[in-house]
């Protein structure tokens, strides 16, 4: 599997994975901790290595539990669209001569 941590758009996604992490962390489920951990580790130190480990702990997570992190993730990425995208520029109408 290739990793691609040179975009914006990848380490906005691992950021976002991490927030839905947080949000639905449950005390007690050590492999939730473990992938918030590995989560941080690569939103900090976005390297290949983190992010393959990052990954690792997100498979080992229980479906369910996988399926409630990514209906949070995508409800922060649906939140907060727009926060990385660079501003789109402003149409100009120029007047029309009659």
């Amino acid at each position: 599997m290739q990793y691609r941590l040179d975009d914006e758009a990848s380490l906005c996604s691992i950021d976002i994975l991490a927030q839905a992490v947080e949000r639905i962390c449950v005390k007690g489920v050590l492999e939730l901790r473990m992938l918030r951990n590995a989560l941080r580790e690569a939103a900090t130190s976005p390297t290949p290595d983190a992010v393959k480990f990052a990954f690792a702990m997100f498979s080992r997570v229980d479906g369910d539990y996988r399926r409630l992190i990514a209906h949070e993730a995508l409800t922060l990425a649906t939140e907060q669209r727009g926060r990385y995208a660079a501003p789109r520029p402003q149409a100009v109408r120029r007047p029309r001569m009659l």
